[in-house]
């Protein structure tokens, strides 16, 4: 598979990241969640500036998932990361995502989730083929219809155009 020089996973997943950066916006603007909505956010808690304590990271070595329902405060939405504080054994913790090691975002009440993407660096079978499926999709499309796109263009000069108008 020839290498994506311009990005596309990143371009994409900057678009799911700003999904959840809009819907943290909102709870914040509103001081809560309307209705039945309830968020569970999972990120990696070995990604770089995750800020979780000692305890926590000994129960979730590699993933968590937190749930902002009812029982959170201080939301705090940065460019790059979001803070809450959030109840654990009855005692509150101030924890901080940045947006990069989130890994699914959910949302029950409305059935929608977003699962983000591996990074470019990452291997994954998985996508290789299914990138591969759509390639070979997109050939087929081009090729059925290669007679449509290959049509050429008349070229005219100027001089040419010129005199036929001026007559």
């Amino acid at each position: 598979m020839t290498e994506d020089l311009i990005g596309y996973n990143d371009i994409i997943n900057k678009s799911m990241i700003n999904v959840v950066v809009d819907v943290l916006k909102k709870i914040k603007k509103n001081n809560g969640l309307p209705g039945e909505h309830h968020i569970y956010i999972t990120f990696s808690t070995n990604e770089s500036g995750v800020v979780i304590s000692k305890s926590l990271k000994n129960k979730f070595k590699e993933e968590m998932t937190v749930v902002l329902q009812h029982q959170f405060s201080e939301l705090e939405i940065k460019s790059n990361h979001f803070s809450v504080t959030l109840h654990f054994d009855n005692k509150p913790e101030r924890i901080i995502i940045p947006y990069t090691a989130m890994t699914r975002f959910f949302d029950p009440a409305v059935n929608f989730g977003i699962d983000f993407m591996l990074k470019p660096q990452q291997d994954s079978h998985m996508f290789d083929v299914s990138q591969q499926l759509a390639n070979e999709n997109l050939t087929c499309e081009y090729e059925e219809k290669r007679g449509e796109y290959e049509k050429t263009a008349e070229i005219v000069s100027i001089k040419e155009f010129m005199k036929e108008t001026n007559k």
